[in-house]
């Protein structure tokens, strides 16, 4: 068997509790895949880790690899953003420390002038804070925040990158449907990810491929960031107990934040990145 089918076949044997045939198909290719070493150790020691427990392995992965390239391109495309439609004020939802958002703003022409974030992360929000001058700060998650507000609480344009797919959907309908009526503007960046039947091969194929290539991509350091970010968010995919995200095809993002309330909803290809395609998704309330 290939490296590809290996680690397709212990996927597809973790996700219906049969761990030792996953632990045979990984341990076939242990020597040459960080991410079947990061899934052997997290088998052995039983580890419930959430993919963002570890954030040490988290800022790693974020800022290396296919990512510096795909980050360059999330800010271009906010910048254009901001130059287009000129908000005075704006909120970024789920800012972490500003690594899309404060490039974005130093590139625009027409930045927006009062910046809200929500950040649930009290370390990355305080490393923003640093960074720039923040008009607010909201050190929640966007379902409290969303729950919270009020009327006279409104902003030109919100935006998010990479951050509602880690909300279950339920409880991301609602915040959104909240949130509908205090903004002008709603720009979203996720992943376009493929659209595959639950428990069918071509899935368990994809999620190989691209789990593989997202460690790979990490260098000298794909071991640390597989097992401290990779693995746990793939165990949560496939246990389906504790997801760490709900990540879903551009096709539906659309019919998720027409269902909140939103109109006039456009997609625009953003950049080409080796877990999936990255999307901008525009809605108007």
């Amino acid at each position: 068997m290939t490296r590809t089918n290996d680690m397709a076949v212990a996927l597809a044997a973790l996700a219906v509790g049969k761990d030792d045939d996953a632990r045979a198909a990984l341990a076939r290719v242990r020597a040459i895949s960080p991410m079947a070493r990061a899934l052997l150790h997290a088998m052995t020691s039983g580890s419930k880790a959430n993919a963002y427990d570890a954030p040490r392995a988290f800022e790693v992965f974020i800022r290396g690899g296919g990512n510096v390239a795909l980050y360059r391109a999330v800010s271009t495309v906010l910048a254009e953003t901001y130059d287009r439609y000129r908000p005075v004020d704006m909120i970024d939802i789920g800012a972490g420390d500003g690594m899309a958002l404060l490039p974005a703003i130093e590139a625009a022409t027409y930045p927006p002038q009062k910046v809200d974030v929500v950040e649930p992360n009290s370390e990355m929000l305080a490393r923003l804070c640093e960074a720039f001058p923040l008009n607010a700060g909201y050190n929640q998650t966007f379902e409290v925040f969303a729950e919270n507000l009020r009327s006279k609480n409104r902003w030109q344009l919100a935006q998010s990158t990479f951050a509602l797919q880690s909300i279950p959907p339920d409880v991301r309908v609602k915040a959104l449907r909240k949130l509908a009526s205090h903004v002008e503007r709603l720009v979203v960046i996720e992943f376009d990810i493929p659209e595959l039947a639950p428990g069918s091969d071509a899935l368990y194929e994809s999620l190989a491929t691209r789990y593989d290539l997202a460690a790979n991509e990490q260098g000298d350091d794909a071991d640390l960031v597989a097992s401290g970010f990779l693995a746990p968010m793939l165990l949560g995919q496939l246990r389906a107990v504790t997801p760490s995200n709900w990540e879903q095809p551009a096709t539906a993002w659309v019919r998720e934040l027409l269902t909140s309330g939103f109109r006039e909803v456009e997609v625009e290809h953003v950049h080409d990145y080796s877990w999936a395609p990255a999307v901008c998704i525009t809605a108007v309330p």
